[in-house]
């Protein structure tokens, strides 16, 4: 593995759960932003949802937790979900048949794996066990076998050739250029105004996109 710095993206809102805290005591740079989907990016190729087991019931009564797993399923990235605690152990009077059926449903309906853990110090170090390894084998995960299904994808999965830019910069340039077409003849100070981007990977963006 690199000597560069673990970096991972935490939605804002995971800021009381004490688990970036414990991410920053481990060593991990913590970039907070608004996540659309998911409470956590690794490595700009897999998005994390933790659900803690009363979280857990409660979107599973409210209809929330299927709506959180079809936008983890369309993601560009790969998706997981993070389960900590005992769903089976709530205050809630859930039958546990209605349980198990929620998360076969996960996995078999959404195809979203499934991991567990037992408390926060627990889902910290997953997260970063999770990190390390997708560093050791980056080259793998972007670049197997997924065939993105819509257009969009196939732009995203297209960008991402560029230095230096993983699924959410990819995302993050579509975005704010609209096509490939403007990303390509962008200039290096257009380039810098996303989110993200600083000064060098411009550069090294626009070196690559011009041939030289």
């Amino acid at each position: 593995m690199s000597n560069n710095p673990i970096i991972i993206t935490a939605d804002y809102r995971e800021k009381p759960s004490g688990i970036p805290d414990l991410l920053t005591q481990s060593g991990v740079e913590v970039n907070f932003i608004q996540l659309k989907v998911g409470d956590y990016v690794i490595n700009d190729e897999i998005v994390v949802e933790r659900k803690s087991a009363e979280d857990f019931i409660q979107s599973l009564v409210s209809g929330r937790l299927f709506i959180q797993c079809a936008n983890l399923s369309r993601s560009c990235l790969r998706p997981l979900l993070l389960f900590e605690g005992n769903p089976f152990q709530t205050a809630h009077k859930i039958d546990k048949q209605a349980i198990k059926g929620a998360l076969l449903s996960i996995v078999i309906a959404w195809q979203v794996p499934v991991i567990y853990s037992k408390n926060i110090e627990d889902s910290a170090a997953m997260l970063l066990m999770l990190t390390k390894q997708t560093l050791q084998q980056s080259y793998l995960v972007r670049f197997s076998n997924y065939k993105p299904k819509r257009i969009k994808n196939h732009r995203l999965k297209f960008l991402q050739g560029l230095p230096k830019t993983g699924t959410v910069t990819a995302s993050r340039l579509l975005d704010h250029f609209g096509s490939i077409e403007n990303v390509i003849n962008a200039d290096v100070k257009a380039l810098q105004e996303v989110n993200g981007i600083g000064k060098v990977v411009a550069e090294k963006i626009r070196e690559f996109l011009s041939g030289k």
